[in-house]
């Protein structure tokens, strides 16, 4: 990123989630599939208590792209979730036909996910959209580029979910922005159910 660019960045802290539509831009469904509203970071203790095995072993990993993560709810691979969702399995399929073990290798993800270029566009939008606050400049230049990244692969495979509705990542797509736009001092901010 450019001088100028960094220099527009000073006073911006980035906050997760910022980027959700106000409530008045959209009418919510009654009949969503996505009601969840828990705010704790662990809203189903039975899935959390059965798959604490997956933060000490990759014995999931099919894509080889994955690696251990801090929450069992992003303890996945996107071989996996292409059962749940018929989003992933699309993608997977693709990336098969391609002949890549992973939809993290899609050249559409890395082009699109994984390009300082392609996400300025993004972070510029953000900055204008949110009121400056104090920040570590590297930190917050990486943190903004991941959430771009996370919003971004958010539209790529669910396309539009709606307010109040969010999905988990495989560990393969954390880990791929998370290598990219590295935390400074290792720590991120991980999936939440909205509020």
């Amino acid at each position: 990123m450019e001088a100028a660019n960094e220099k527009d960045l000073k006073g911006y802290e980035i906050q997760p989630y910022m980027f959700e539509p106000n409530p008045d831009d959209e009418i919510e469904s009654e009949d969503s599939d996505c009601e969840s509203t828990s705010t704790e970071d662990n809203p189903n203790e039975e899935f959390e208590g059965i798959n604490s095995w997956r933060l000490t072993t990759l014995q999931w990993c099919k894509c080889g792209q994955c690696q251990i993560m801090t929450k069992t709810i992003e303890s996945f691979c996107c071989h996996e979730k292409a059962v749940e969702y018929d989003e992933y399995d699309a993608k997977l399929i693709s990336a098969q036909n391609q002949g890549l073990t992973c939809i993290s290798l899609l050249p559409a993800f890395v082009q699109n996910m994984l390009s300082q270029d392609v996400l300025e566009v993004d972070v510029a939008q953000y900055l204008e959209d949110n009121s400056p606050h104090d920040d570590d400049d590297l930190a917050r230049t990486h943190k903004l580029y991941r959430l771009s990244a996370y919003r971004r692969c958010s539209r790529w495979i669910f396309q539009i979910l709606g307010k109040k509705c969010r999905r988990v990542f495989p560990s393969c797509i954390y880990t791929c922005i998370r290598k990219k736009f590295a935390s400074p001092d290792g720590l991120y901010t991980h999936f939440k159910f909205a509020s």
